[in-house]
C-alpha cells in the first residue's frame, strides 16, 4: 500500500514538473531568440562581411549585411531544431495550402483558403508598405541604376527568408512544439517583428511598428494554417523587392 502511494505521488509530481519543465524550455528559447534578435541588429551594423563588389556604398553594406543576416538565420534554426523535439523544421516548406481561419483582423469573416485568398491580402500589404516606403524616402531623391535594380531580387530573397526564418518559423514551430496554442507564435511573431522595424529604414516609427506587427501577425498565421513556409516567405520577399527599390536608390 505504502509503495503504491509513493508511486502515485511519484507520477504526480512528473506530471508537474513536467509541465513546469515545458514552460521553463519555452522561456529559455525565447530569451535565446531575443538574442538571435540582438545579434542580427548588432550585424547590420557591423557586418561579418566587408565585400565591396559595388561602387555604391550603401549596397555594400546591404550586401555584407544580408550575407551576414543568413549565418544567424542558420543559428536560430539550428536553435529551433535542437528545441523543438517534436515539430523540428517541419514548417520549412513550401505548402501553400489551406483553411484560412476566421480574422477579424485581416478582415475575414467566413475562412477562405490560402491557395486562393492569400493573393488580395498580400496584394493589399505590398501596395501599402510601398506607398510607405516611398513617403519615408522620396524626400532624399533617388538615383536609380542598372546594378541596383538587379540586386534588388537576390537581396530581398535573402532579407525576407532570415527574417521570416528569425521572427516568425522559429515562434510559430515553438509554440506548435510546446502549447496547445496558437497565441505564442502569433504574439511574439508580431510583436518582435513589429518593434525592431521602430529603428528600420523603412517602414519606421511608430506607424512602422503597427504596419509590420500587423504583417507579422499574417506571416505568422500563414505558416500556422497551412503548415508551411510558402506564403511568409513569398509575401514577404514581394514586399521587400518594392521596399529595397527605393531604399537601395536613394539619391547619395
Amino acid at each position: 500500500m505504502k509503495l503504491r502511494k509513493n508511486f502515485l505521488v511519484y507520477v504526480i509530481l512528473s506530471k508537474e514538473f513536467g509541465g513546469y519543465m515545458k514552460y521553463f524550455k519555452l522561456i529559455v528559447y525565447t530569451v535565446l531568440m531575443f538574442f538571435v534578435t540582438w545579434l542580427l541588429l548588432l550585424v547590420a551594423e557591423n557586418p561579418i562581411f566587408t565585400f565591396n563588389a559595388f561602387d555604391n556604398a550603401f549596397l555594400n553594406s546591404h550586401l555584407n549585411y544580408q550575407l551576414s543576416g543568413l549565418i544567424i538565420a542558420a543559428l536560430a534554426l539550428l536553435l529551433t531544431y535542437l528545441f523543438a523535439d517534436k515539430c523540428r523544421l517541419r514548417y520549412l516548406n513550401f505548402n501553400r495550402k489551406g483553411r484560412m481561419e476566421p480574422s477579424l483582423l485581416l478582415g475575414i469573416k467566413n475562412g477562405g483558403r490560402w491557395e486562393n485568398d492569400a493573393w488580395s491580402i498580400g496584394i493589399i500589404m505590398v501596395a501599402i508598405m510601398g506607398i510607405v516606403a516611398f513617403l519615408q524616402t522620396f524626400t532624399l531623391g533617388f538615383d536609380f541604376s542598372l546594378i541596383t535594380l538587379l540586386m534588388v531580387i537576390p537581396l530581398a530573397a535573402t532579407n525576407a527568408f532570415t527574417e521570416e526564418v528569425i521572427f516568425r518559423l522559429s515562434y510559430v514551430t515553438m509554440g506548435e512544439n510546446e502549447t496547445n496554442s496558437s497565441l505564442y507564435g502569433l504574439i511574439m511573431g508580431s510583436a518582435v517583428f513589429g518593434i525592431i522595424h521602430y529603428w528600420g529604414l523603412a517602414p519606421n516609427g511608430l506607424f512602422g511598428v503597427l504596419l509590420s506587427a500587423y504583417l507579422g501577425y499574417f506571416m505568422a498565421k500563414s505558416i500556422q494554417e497551412t503548415k508551411g513556409f510558402y506564403w511568409a516567405f513569398f509575401i514577404h520577399f514581394i514586399l521587400d523587392v518594392v521596399i529595397l527599390i527605393f531604399i537601395l536608390n536613394v539619391g547619395t
